[in-house]
């Protein structure tokens, strides 16, 4: 009887082995799949970061405002004037802060709005929501620029580039004001554009432009 017993024994263990070998298995397996789950998720999460604190290029800005431009300069009273691209979906953060950028400038600064609009899209782009956006803003004119010779004129290269002319037409800001792309909210870059205004006869700043090619989306 004891042999039969200790056969009966040998028999369970031996059958528990292949058991317990494939749970190891399935436990290593799963492991695995969570590694590389989580090595994609941290990889995407650096490569997103990198890609909202990746700033445009900065054109080169004219300290005077360009005479021939079709953008008219407002004597006697602050000049905010930002380049967008309508269509650059990074844009929407830098139309918030242009908002607030004007609240702060009050009754003694205008606002105007350069979009990028060559004639072949200005049926589809003409209806996005970032001009609308635009269009709700007190004390704002919309230029469209058809070829990008404005761009050109001022030294924009990246859609979200604000610049500020004093009464007198001397550049006193010329940069972003958004803290990354995309992103509303308190940063220095807007703190920086705000201080431009208030201070009336500040010192030359330059920040950073967080956006999309002006030419770049077609």
């Amino acid at each position: 009887m004891e042999s039969i017993s200790t056969a009966s024994s040998a028999t369970s263990v031996a059958a528990h082995k292949p058991a317990a070998w494939r749970h190891t298995v399935f436990v290593l397996l799963i492991l695995v799949v969570y590694s590389i789950w989580a090595a994609l998720i941290f990889t995407g999460h650096v490569v997103l970061f990198e890609y909202e604190l990746t700033e445009g290029p900065l054109g080169n800005s004219k300290r005077i405002f360009p005479e021939k431009s079709t953008v008219q300069l407002t004597h006697g009273r602050q000049n905010i004037i930002l380049f967008l691209h309508p269509a650059c979906p990074c844009s929407a953060a830098s139309v918030d802060e242009f908002h607030e950028l004007m609240r702060q400038g009050e009754e003694d600064s205008v606002g105007k709005v350069v979009f990028f609009m060559p004639p072949s899209h200005e049926s589809e782009w003409s209806l996005l929501p970032l001009i609308a956006s635009v269009k709700r803003i007190p004390n704002v004119s919309i230029v469209y620029d058809s070829s990008g010779s404005q761009a050109d004129l001022f030294g924009a290269a990246t859609s979200g580039h604000v610049f500020i002319y004093d009464s007198r037409g001397i550049l006193q800001f010329s940069g972003g004001i958004t803290g990354s792309r995309g992103h509303t909210g308190d940063n220095q870059y807007f703190e920086i554009a705000k201080r431009t205004i208030i201070a009336r006869n500040p010192k030359f700043a330059t920040t950073p432009v967080f956006g999309c090619s002006l030419r770049g989306i077609r």
